[in-house]
């Protein structure tokens, strides 16, 4: 989508990065590069929000979980617009587990010690 006012927050940790979107319209893996680019390139460990997959195809969303896989994601907690099928596919497609990739919620929480709380509404329960 061409958005121009879509931002993400890139946090730089000991852990590696952590990208917070907000409905992800400049499409996750644009981001990810810039953050490369413009941050350091470094392994992600965790992406936080929406991820605008939700009308996309699955080789849209097959591509990106790939490109995840590339990147070295090893968190996602997808938010509103990403989707419930895109997050499934992602998760499998990026090489992630059911507690690590999860379907954001009221309750969820990740820190860098202990990783994604999916709270008590969560898929990972």
């Amino acid at each position: 989508d061409d958005v121009p006012d879509d931002d993400s927050l890139v946090l730089d940790t000991k852990q590696g990065l952590v990208v917070i979107t907000g409905c992800g319209h400049a499409g996750i893996i644009n981001t990810l590069m810039s953050a490369a680019e413009h941050v350091r390139a470094a392994p992600v460990n965790a992406i936080i929000g929406g991820l605008h997959l939700f009308a996309s195809s699955d080789e849209h969303v097959d591509w990106t979980a790939r490109e995840m896989r590339r990147f070295n994601v090893q968190h996602l907690l997808g938010a509103h617009c990403t989707g419930i099928e895109a997050l499934t596919r992602l998760r499998v497609g990026a090489g992630l587990e059911r507690s690590t990739a999860v379907q954001g919620a009221v309750g969820g929480s990740y820190t860098l010690d202990k990783g994604i709380d999916a709270g008590p509404l969560g898929l990972a329960r």
